[in-house]
């Protein structure tokens, strides 16, 4: 063999045993990052190129990220513009090109050699061997030994992949124990919440995370309609938390109704301060335990991070699942009888459930609960029971059994005691004394250490609930009263009717409000509003607005500027920001209403025939937004026989449905009942509008049927004051004057008319006389007009005559002559009694 041949096979040996060494040590590390820089040193040492660059594809097939040597990763990202198909090899740029050189940011680049890595027959990216030196090429060998190199690389990139999804699995199933722990040993609705979207962002390398939650938790999961943000970490999480966002039309909604997950780029429904920082790769999981979506995940990496795949969905679907049945467990590790009481509104009803619950519990065959008075709040009082059976009263307990109750009774407290075979007791405290319960078991089977500890665990709850219930009865009384004293007043005009029902248990006060306020020109206010909240919180701001509103009125009788007014108001106290309200004042001796409303429901105008007006114009958002802004107000008459309707959100909005449906039901049942008297039309209306199950929210609801004028224009002649004065009194007896009452004013009417006729039209018998009876708030005004021309009074007047006026001053609180050129007129007015 020659010597050049001999020199030949060394080099190859060399060559091989070179590359075999590369290809061992690209796959020595399981580490993936370390794999991939691991393959694009050997390739430059393989090809002799002085800078590589590795480019990984995403999901869509994009280079998404690179591993570089020598290069930027941001002039990397050029490189994805060359179709390397199976392979490519540049040797002279200069030739090819017509600039002399490729230019990687600062990099002037003459020679190349790419060369795809193929990992389980999918194309995991690019291996890029780059060379700025002068007349450089890459040879045969060089491109054969990086290719060789390119199918090792591939194994040991999908040996790292299992072994990093391996490594991936065993942080996320760590997390899953941490969070299982944490949430059944401490209160479900808060710290767990934030462990979860803790470990959720750090596992996914993520930018963000949040957690939302029914805010509706009660509801089946199909009548949800609102997800809020209960817990968040990461970038902008105080922006993020107690954002809401609707189940319909929403990426986060969407997956919760769906129970499946989802990897996407953007969010269909804004999120302020998630949504809304640009596009970028995130994962929405529902949390999902029994079939039931307990939340939702969404976790969103930096906008230049790697998307993720779906071998990652897998990962954090895992978790997802184990974070919902560790909720599950949390959220029913109180015992039903917890949940019992936290629903119960009276001492009462809560003893009832809880004697149901104990005997399912036991399987009992009878269960009692006998309450012993306090005998120095309550000398000689007969105790009473509660039981399982229907009207069980302590008469009808054997002498023996009340013996034992009582013996019980003096006993130690949450200690129990098997009184007879079969049968378990304990005494405890109660709001009013002591509280005997008495099991008698099914079969008298004995009694076990674990009976007896859970009776003393739950005795204790027992006595710990009644005490809470008996407390917030009390406070429910004082909120009640409070509530009563600033919600509206009781005593309205004649027309006028209002109910309130609170939706906010178990206190069962909130933040609507409603007012009716006598301008004492003829002009009734009415204003109807909403304040943000429920609870005494909710009132207390609700009073004070109520009461700024009316104040405004007094000072500025307009709707609009009043609610401009209170734009600075709302602003400025605390809880009061996006307040609505509704404001309309009504003359009512024209029928015209001037109305504005501040982000609240339209009223809504039935006329006497059944068509009906929306009074939607007038309209703009909620107080303490805009600050500064003119509000407009709108103007209609409201005709004679017509009812005008303000409410508040909670009598027509339902979730699920568009607040227009609820509108037009309204609409439709106030038509249908229109010429009910008002207190039985709120009754129907309130009854007929509520949802199943009771109003969900607030509701105020104020009605208006306003008296239409009298107006009646008769013959001056003596023969016709009995038409006037029928007329007169039918509709007295309508607007609500007592019979007494209507007496004096048909007097006072009668004198104002016969002096009409006999001074005003003696000269004259064809005249005519108008009366004019019109009623707002608590007065009745008469108007009696005529056209004639009074003679001058005598300078010495008869004592026989003469005596009309004073009878009017007598009768009426307020007379008022107006003599002139072209009539006189006589004003009468009455406080109604």
């Amino acid at each position: 063999m020659s010597a050049g041949r001999e020199a030949e096979l060394v080099a190859a040996r060399d060559d091989a045993a070179h590359l075999v060494r590369v290809i061992v040590g690209i796959g020595s590390d399981l580490d993936l990052h370390v794999t991939l820089r691991r393959i694009v040193s050997a390739a430059m040492e393989l090809s002799a190129a002085r800078y590589g660059a590795l480019g990984v594809r995403d999901a869509h097939g994009v280079l998404s990220s690179f591993v570089c040597e020598g290069i930027d990763e941001s002039a990397a990202h050029q490189l994805s513009s060359m179709t390397v198909g199976e392979g490519l090899r540049l040797t002279d740029l200069r030739v090819r090109r017509p600039d002399p050189v490729l230019r990687l940011g600062d990099l002037p680049v003459r020679a190349v050699l790419a060369v795809p890595i193929i990992v389980r027959e999918n194309d995991f990216g690019t291996l890029y061997l780059l060379d700025d030196r002068p007349d450089r090429t890459f040879s045969d060998f060089q491109e054969s030994a990086v290719r060789a190199l390119a199918t090792a690389a591939a194994a040991a990139i999908d040996n790292a992949r299992l072994f990093e999804r391996e490594r991936e699995a065993a942080k996320w199933t760590k997390a899953s124990r941490e969070i299982t722990t944490a949430l059944l040993s401490s209160d479900p609705q808060t710290g767990p919440l934030q462990l979860i979207v803790r470990l959720a962002l750090e596992l996914a390398d993520a930018e963000q995370a949040i957690l939302l939650v029914p805010k509706e938790p009660d509801l089946p999961a199909d009548q949800v309609a609102t997800l809020v943000v209960a817990a968040t970490a990461g970038r902008y999480a105080s922006e993020v938390i107690g954002r809401q966002v609707p189940m319909d039309g929403s990426t986060t909604g969407g997956v919760a109704r769906r129970g499946l997950p989802l990897i996407t780029d953007s969010f269909q429904y804004p999120i302020e301060g998630f949504t809304d920082v640009g596009d970028r790769s995130a994962i929405v999981m529902p949390l999902i335990a029994d079939d039931t979506v307990l939340g939702v995940i969404a976790v969103a990496r930096r906008p230049h991070q790697p998307r993720f795949d779906n071998d990652y969905l897998e990962l954090v679907s895992d978790f997802a699942r184990h974070a919902a049945i560790a909720l599950a467990l949390a959220a029913s590790r109180e015992h039903a009888l917890n949940r019992e009481l936290a629903q119960a509104d009276t001492v009462d009803g809560a003893l009832k459930a809880a004697v149901d619950e104990l005997r399912r519990l036991w399987r009992a065959r009878r269960v009692l609960a006998v309450t012993f008075a306090d005998q120095r709040a309550d000398a000689g009082a007969e105790p009473a029971v509660v039981s399982d059976q229907a009207s069980l009263r302590w008469a009808d307990l054997d002498d023996d059994m009340q013996r034992a109750l009582e013996t019980l009774r003096d006993g130690d407290l949450l200690t129990p005691v098997t009184a007879r075979p079969g049968t378990v007791a304990v005494a405890m405290q109660h709001p009013d004394g002591v509280l005997v319960v008495w099991i008698e078991l099914t079969g008298q089977r004995p009694l076990t250490l674990e009976d007896q500890t859970l009776l003393t665990v739950l005795a204790g709850r027992l006595s710990h609930g009644l005490q809470r219930v008996h407390q917030v009865d009390q406070q429910r009384e004082t909120a009640l009263a409070l509530q009563h004293a600033i919600l509206g007043p009781d005593d309205l005009p004649r027309g006028f009717f209002a109910r309130y029902q609170a939706a906010s248990p178990p206190l069962q006060v909130g933040g609507d409000w409603y007012d009716v306020v006598d301008l004492e020109d003829g002009r009734i206010a009415m204003i109807v509003g909403d304040c943000v909240g429920h609870g005494l919180t909710a009132a207390t701001v609700m009073g004070q607005v109520r009461s700024a509103c009316r104040a405004l009125l007094f000072d500025n009788p307009s709707p609009a500027a009043a609610l401009s007014r209170l734009d600075r108001f709302a602003a400025r106290l605390p809880g009061a920001l996006c307040t609505t309200a509704v404001c309309a004042i009504l003359d009512t001796g024209t029928g015209e209403l001037v109305y504005s409303s501040a982000g609240h429901p339209p009223p809504i105008l039935v006329r006497a025939d059944g068509t009906a007006d929306v009074l939607d114009r007038g309209h703009t958002i909620a107080l303490g937004v805009r600050v500064g802004r003119p509000r407009p107000e709108a103007r209609i008459t409201v005709p004679a026989g017509a009812t005008l309707m303000l409410y508040t959100d909670g009598l027509i909005e339902r979730r699920g449905k568009p607040l227009e449906d609820g509108i037009s039901e309204a609409i439709s049942m106030l038509a249908d009942y229109r010429d009910t008297a008002l207190d039985g039309l709120v009754d129907v209306m309130m009854s007929g509008l509520a949802p199943e199950g009771g109003y969900h929210d607030d509701v105020v609801l104020l009605v208006c049927r306003p008296p239409a004028p009298l107006r009646q224009t008769i013959p001056a002649h003596v023969d016709h004051l009995a038409v006037a004065r029928t007329a007169l009194r039918e509709w007295l007896q309508r607007v609500g004057v007592g019979p007494k009452q209507v007496v004096d004013v048909l007097v006072a009417t009668g004198e104002a008319v016969a002096n009409a006729i006999e001074h005003g039209h003696r000269d004259r018998p064809h005249g005519r006389v108008t009366l004019l009876a019109t009623a707002h708030a608590d007065t009745v005004h008469v108007t009696v007009t005529d056209r004639g021309v009074w003679k001058v009074p005598r300078a010495l007047p008869d004592p026989a005559r003469g005596r009309g006026v004073a009878l009017m001053r007598l009768l009426m609180d307020d007379v008022t002559l107006d003599h002139g050129a072209s009539g006189t007129t006589v004003h009468l007015s009455a406080r109604i009694l």
